[in-house]
């Protein structure tokens, strides 16, 4: 994974000097400097942290990683830009009114990104690993790394690097304790491995909610999850592990909200007020944002699956193709479904009933828990809950918008291509081995007798 994560790196670290600007960069610079609020002696009580558009439209954790990157490298935050005012002015006109971050203020912000983008790129891995092996992972990745949305998207300075970084680590967490607590024996339940999965977890978690809302989705998903698992292998999991998973979850929430809470002073004094208020505010700017620019505006529900099935497809070097990359990235996903439901050992009633009367009426011993299928159960809930999510609320047609469930995705492709591959392979090998022709025994030639020699 090393070399993985330095590929990407390389990669990302090249799309980002190439770039262009965004708007929005702007913005996350210009509000780095509530990071160095904490740091100044009363600065967690500054007007700054009331209730304005900033401490309500997104959660400040991406604020944070610049301010911090940024103080670093021995910049001033007090002296960036101010935000970018993408309504009324010109590109140049927000330049010299001191509304875009210098050259160089820029590409420094962008340095965190790439390397969180190639942190998120590198998760894909073991996504792809734990569903159709290697080869998948492999395919993942190379993938990603060669779709230019998901270059371009997650090297600026914005939220969507951070944001995937940590929802993927949230979900290879997720995967990785849901499959140890359902392969560990009774005795393995009891020595508190859901406390440590959990809190990490919910630190993946929380990150991820900290940097954008939409990382609260998480929370109902990781329910979701562990239900689907229970319901799946009710017959099959002893109760100290349904336990297991069940705390493993609350554990896993508990420290998400609490984190979620932590690092934003604006929920310090009413966290549900304020994340009412946040909400609202999303919503508000939803609306507005589909009145200045109406070309994004969704407004018919019947369009959303389409766009749905176009944003989430931007995987692969055909990603900007329409017409290639849907079929190709719907056709994929449905192969690694299949190639993940070989993990599931899924058994038909019929007969898993008379497996189970057998088993009564000779051993009694019950069918092994299966983790690997736990952890398929769990990713699966994962990508339809992100989908349907980002379906349901989507009111602009925002490329980065369909991010998480595009990257929830990719591994699912890649355990497709991997299954496409190895049926190539034994057809192939299949192939050769009719080509090879058959010698079939004959029978000895008869020579004349040698004349013996006088």
């Amino acid at each position: 994974m090393a070399a993985l994560f330095l590929l990407a790196l390389v990669v990302l670290g090249a799309e980002a000097a190439a770039a262009p600007f965004e708007g929005d960069e702007a913005d996350y610079t210009a509000t780095s400097r509530y990071f160095g609020y904490w740091l100044q002696p009363g600065g967690l009580q500054r007007s700054e942290w009331d209730g304005n558009h900033w401490t309500r439209t997104q959660p400040p954790l991406t604020r944070y990683i610049i301010g911090a990157w940024l103080m670093a490298r021995g910049y001033d935050l007090e002296s960036l830009n101010q935000p970018y005012v993408s309504t009324a002015s010109s590109f140049e006109v927000n330049r010299r009114k001191g509304r875009v971050p210098t050259d160089d203020v820029l590409a420094a912000a962008r340095q965190p990104m790439v390397l969180l983008g190639a942190g998120a790129l590198t998760l894909l891995y073991p996504l792809g690993v734990l569903l159709g092996g290697p080869l998948a992972g492999f395919v993942a990745v190379g993938l990603a790394l060669s779709s230019p949305f998901l270059r371009y998207t997650l090297v600026h300075a914005w939220a969507e690097a951070p944001l995937s970084c940590f929802m993927l680590l949230a979900a290879v967490l997720a995967a990785l304790a849901v499959r140890q607590l359902i392969s560990a024996s009774e005795a393995g339940t009891r020595k508190l491995r859901w406390l440590w999965w959990g809190g990490a977890l919910g630190l993946a978690l929380g990150l991820a909610s900290a940097t954008k809302l939409t990382g609260l989705v998480g929370a109902p998903l990781l329910v979701g999850g562990v239900a689907g698992v229970l319901v799946w292998q009710r017959r099959t999991l002893a109760a100290a592990q349904v336990r297991a998973l069940l705390a493993l979850a609350t554990v896993a929430i508990l420290v998400m909200l609490a984190v979620f809470v932590a690092v934003n002073p604006f929920l310090w004094r009413g966290p549900l007020d304020g994340l009412a208020s946040m909400v609202a505010q999303r919503q508000r700017e939803m609306a507005e944002q589909q009145e200045q620019w109406p070309e994004y505006a969704v407004v018919s529900v019947a369009e959303r699956p389409w766009l749905t099935a176009i944003g989430v497809t931007r995987a692969g070097p055909w990603a900007d193709l329409t017409p290639v990359a849907v079929p190709v990235g719907l056709g994929l996903g449905l192969l690694g479904l299949v190639a993940s439901m070989r993990r599931l050992r899924r058994r038909p009633a019929v007969v898993a009933q008379v497996s189970q009367a057998a088993d009564a009426l000779t051993s009694h011993s019950a069918p092994a828990p299966n983790g690997d299928g736990a952890a398929v159960v769990l990713l699966l809930v994962w990508l339809a809950g992100y989908t349907a999510a980002i379906m349901v609320g989507l009111g602009l047609n925002y490329p980065r918008y369909f991010l998480p469930s595009a990257l929830l995705l990719i591994p699912f492709m890649g355990a497709g291509g991997a299954l496409l591959a190895d049926g190539v392979r034994h057809l192939l090998r299949a192939r050769g081995r009719r080509l090879v022709p058959q010698h079939a025994s004959a029978p000895p030639v008869a020579h004349p007798p040698v004349p013996e020699s006088a």
